[in-house]
């Protein structure tokens, strides 16, 4: 016990002056993990959270001259400290997001495998398709990646007590997870580029390639008297009677066409026979009504009319033509669908408008709540707090569908605050978990 007084200094001796008693007492234990167990014997002016400051450097019983003193050599550590645990985390980052990545390629391709292989596919094709499909797989991926790499890198290093040395040498939690954090940002960055620049355009190459699969009138299942509603609700084409030809081409008779340019103005096409082929619809010798209100204002006859609008696959298998949109494309398709006072289907795109903000900030929320959570149930078992982080992550995606997919797409809730408020709920829980660890 005098070797380890003789390394404290003068203020030290003064404030305990019986090292032997102290020791006794376990106040010089320095098996510090953060969590229950008691504080270092630093003394109360030389805070463990004193790193990268110029006074008040914390000491360890046995040495005269006080850790991280110099501050070149602060920095060095620093840097240091930083690369080792970032490159804890990137090989996890990367080997999780692309397991989750091929269990959402096969869900895809599980969901259009009745049709692909009815029709004898080209295996070029089903390639095509699923690599279209990455760039929004990427985007519920990254935030399990984030999560996975943050939970398996703080495990090991409390596993194999380098924590304990960390916070030994007066580093603070919170500086530890300071590279999860940057590595949370950088993996938000990253999806919100893919979900703005990059998924637009691969979804449309997703949808072209699907429909020069699968479109055709057994496909879109046009049937008799069936009712088709294109370029979100402008277009209602009542079709009678079908007649369907081997190249492709669809006859059909008793055709009424209903079409809203704009609120309160209405026009209705009649036409006793039309033609369907590669997704276009045209009338043959129409009779054109134009009414403002109730009152007929207008009356035509055409030789032809082309009903412009493509029939997307998304009015049938649920493929939702907003995401082919970008940021600025959906608040204007929000105004126009508000204008033609359709807020019922305006307010879904508000919702995917501001999911392409909230989901991208979930991988912040994971870099953050995945660690903290790992330290706390680390001495389980090396995958006990990584198997508990994926169990709030799905916790996280059912809270997200059940405010922001129905809550909000429901107007119970405003479309930003059913798809922010768990993103609001699990970083108040790793502000608090984080506050709690030091």
């Amino acid at each position: 016990m005098p070797a380890l007084r003789h390394g404290y200094s003068a203020e030290t001796r003064r404030r305990w002056p019986d090292p032997q008693r102290h020791a006794a007492q376990g106040v010089l234990d320095l098996g510090v993990d953060g969590f229950g167990s008691r504080r270092s014997a630093l003394p109360r002016e030389q805070p463990l959270s004193g790193i990268g400051r110029s006074d008040h450097r914390p000491r360890v019983p046995g040495l005269r001259t006080p850790v991280l003193q110099n501050p070149s050599w602060n920095r060095t550590v620093t840097r240091v400290l930083d690369r080792y645990v970032f490159r804890e985390l990137v090989v996890p980052l990367i080997v999780s997001t692309v397991s989750v990545v091929l269990m959402f390629q096969a869900n895809t391709l599980i969901a259009y495998s009745e049709y692909l292989f009815e029709r004898r596919v080209p295996f070029t094709a089903v390639l095509q398709l699923l690599l279209f499909s990455i760039p929004s797989t990427l985007n519920l991926s990254l935030p399990v990646g984030a999560t996975v790499a943050s939970a398996l890198a703080v495990s090991r290093l409390v596993r194999e007590s380098e924590l304990t040395a960390m916070r030994a040498a007066g580093i603070p939690i919170r500086r530890v997870l300071s590279s999860s954090v940057v590595m949370g940002l950088l993996v938000a960055g990253l999806s919100f580029y893919l979900v703005e620049r990059v998924k637009p355009g691969t979804e449309a190459q997703f949808n072209a390639t699907l429909r020069k699969v699968l479109v055709s009138p057994e496909a879109i299942n046009v049937r008799t008297n069936e009712v088709i509603k294109l370029d979100n609700g402008r277009y209602h084409v009542s079709i009678g009677v079908i007649d369907q030809k081997a190249d492709g081409l669809v006859t059909m008779r008793n055709v009424m066409v209903f079409h809203q340019p704009k609120r309160g103005e209405y026009w209705v096409a009649t036409a006793d026979t039309a033609e369907y082929k590669d997704e276009v619809i045209t009338l043959i010798r129409p009779s054109i009504f134009q009414f403002e209100g109730v009152t007929c204002i207008g009356f035509e006859v055409k030789d032809k009319q082309v009903i412009s609008e493509r029939i997307g696959l998304d009015t049938f298998y649920g493929q939702p033509q907003k995401e082919e949109q970008t940021l600025t494309e959906l608040r204007d398709t929000i105004r126009d669908l508000r204008g033609r006072g359709i807020r019922d289907q305006a307010r879904e795109y508000e919702v995917e408008y501001q999911n392409r903000f909230s989901i991208p900030f979930a991988c912040l929320v994971f870099a953050l709540f995945a660690p903290v959570f790992a330290l706390r149930f680390a001495k389980g078992g090396p995958f006990i707090g990584v198997l508990l982080s994926l169990i709030i992550v799905f916790l996280y995606y059912n809270f997200w569908v059940i405010t922001a997919q129905i809550l909000a797409k429901k107007g119970i809730l405003s479309p930003l605050v059913g798809c922010w408020l768990p993103n609001a709920v699990f970083l108040a829980a790793a502000l608090l978990l984080i506050w709690r660890s030091e």
